[in-house]
């Protein structure tokens, strides 16, 4: 798997790690990088041997990460389709109010999907401390595959540093 390349955002601040071949093949979260440019974060998940997005039913896989930025908890996610499709949703203990379908790159080339929030949808601001929620016990990033009712999380891991808003 190649390196990703700093982007637009600039320099992404590397919040966690997760081992290689933990989770099966194009499901398996190796890393997740966060950073900021241009009023939108940007979050990226790194996959192992990520696939392109081919279609089909279920749609394959969700690629999530959970965090909380001043008092509240987000959700940012990216589907793999023929379409990749990103969504950001705040969660209020277990319900869930889709807040924007923000844009996003996923990359299966250079093995990762790229999230950008707009500030304004989380209400970011300078000196902001971004934190996965995975610090309370509990993992916060995710690869999964939803079968109607039933979901099966193929990867995890907890973040284990914050980021702040420059």
């Amino acid at each position: 798997m190649a390196a990703p390349q700093a982007t637009a955002a600039g320099a992404l601040k590397r919040l966690g790690d997760d081992p290689s071949n933990d989770g099966p093949p194009a499901l398996d979260i190796s890393y997740l990088e966060v950073g900021a440019a241009a009023k939108k974060l940007e979050v990226r998940i790194g996959i192992e041997t990520m696939l392109p997005g081919t279609g089909g039913y279920p749609a394959l896989p969700g690629i999530e990460w959970i965090f909380d930025l001043g008092g509240r908890t987000f959700l940012a996610e990216a589907v793999a389709d023929s379409e990749p499709a990103f969504y950001l949703f705040e969660l209020k203990g277990d319900a869930f109010t889709q807040l924007d379908s923000p844009t996003g790159t996923y990359d299966h080339a250079n093995g990762y999907a790229s999230i950008l929030i707009p500030f304004e949808d989380i209400g970011a601001r300078s000196g902001m401390k971004v934190s996965g929620t995975g610090k309370k016990g509990t993992v916060d990033v995710d690869a999964h595959i939803h079968f109607g009712p039933q979901t099966y999380f193929a990867d995890e891991m907890a973040t284990t540093k914050d980021f702040v808003i420059p």
